[in-house]
């Protein structure tokens, strides 16, 4: 009984991560068109429309699940609840960054927390063109979007630390992005930096 509860745990898992590297893999096609420089961070489209609707639902999924993982009594309902949980458990994710390598590139998609009441530019962007796209087209650009995918990469590192005995250290297979505590592909320096309160 539990070896099966243990192989549903884990299947659970997997399909979160593939689920991310679909996405990913999506953005990274995008790439071949417009790059990830913040020369275009303001470029829009009905690509990165769909691709942040899709990066958004999908990070509300994941924090969703990483909020009752970490804190079981909160209702985790809305950003407002969420955040709680999550600072609380990891303070200083403000800080966590995403590399973007081949266009030189680091973003830090929390920042926004960083000061109390702060919020997360690239979510109010997905909400926007979630349900007023009519009005907030501009919104669905590039910097959006790369910094919604970003988030979703470093909720899904947090949830399997939290969340998998193995922790976050087998996730692999990035086309694009890199965060502290993924393996590095074999061509590239290894790093043994982690992310913020993963020691």
């Amino acid at each position: 009984m539990s070896n099966h509860r243990s192989q549903k745990k884990k299947e659970l898992e997997d399909s979160y991560w593939n689920y991310f590297l679909k996405l990913e893999s999506d953005f990274h096609a995008t790439a071949r068109y417009i790059g990830c420089s913040k020369t275009n961070d303001t470029t829009c489209s009905i690509e990165f429309a769909q691709q942040l609707v899709c990066i958004g639902t999908e990070c509300e999924a994941v924090i969703k699940k990483l909020c009752k993982t970490i804190d079981q009594k909160n209702p985790a309902a809305n950003m407002g609840h969420y955040k709680k949980s999550i600072l609380k458990k990891f303070p200083k994710i403000h800080t966590a960054p995403v590399r973007v390598d081949r266009f030189h590139r680091t973003v830090h998609p929390f920042a926004g927390w960083d000061v109390s009441g702060g919020r997360l530019e690239w979510w109010n962007a997905f909400q926007d063109i979630k349900y007023h796209r009519d009005n907030n087209f501009e919104k669905a650009n590039l910097k959006n979007t790369l910094n919604a995918l970003s988030a979703l990469l470093i909720l899904e590192l947090y949830l399997y630390a939290v969340f998998s005995t193995e922790g976050s250290e087998r996730l692999g297979g990035t086309l694009l992005l890199w965060a502290p505590g993924m393996p590095r592909p074999p061509e590239r320096e290894s790093s043994t930096e982690l992310l913020p309160h993963l020691v």
